[in-house]
């Protein structure tokens, strides 16, 4: 990695969030790991944060608010229009994919069982901020 990258990850899941952070801390210890346990807390944190996140991953299923409303009202946000929003959830269909790619997802990941291939991904969507710098 070329520069330190700031992932955030939005998911009511601590064990799911425990091994994202473990991946992440694989591919480069210097990736900046933040997260919010629901998409209540993960606007209200991303409005009050001036740090902007290089991606952020969202889980779709979860309580008070769904990844789906969740990714609609990132989206209003205009400090995060450039921020890839990944949708990061062990339920993807294809109407689920085509409907939050329609609300500006980026790209979709099923959680996988394996880290290994969690890294395998999280690398390569990486790859595409150091293409940028």
């Amino acid at each position: 990695m070329k520069k330190n990258i700031y992932c955030f990850l939005i998911d009511d899941d601590d064990d799911d969030r425990r091994i994202f952070g473990m991946a992440l801390e694989k591919i480069d210890k210097d990736i900046e790991f933040g997260y919010a346990p629901s998409g209540i807390d993960a606007i209200k944190q991303l409005n009050a944060d001036k740090k902007i996140p290089d991606f952020i991953f969202l889980d779709l299923n979860m309580p008070l608010m769904t990844g789906v409303e969740c990714l609609i009202e990132l989206k209003k946000m205009s400090k995060l229009s450039e921020t890839p929003v990944i949708i990061y959830s062990t339920t993807i269909n294809e109407s689920i994919i085509y409907d939050t790619l329609r609300d500006g997802a980026f790209d979709h990941i099923e959680k996988p069982s394996r880290i290994e291939t969690l890294v395998k991904y999280l690398k390569r969507v990486l790859q595409i901020k150091d293409q940028e710098i």
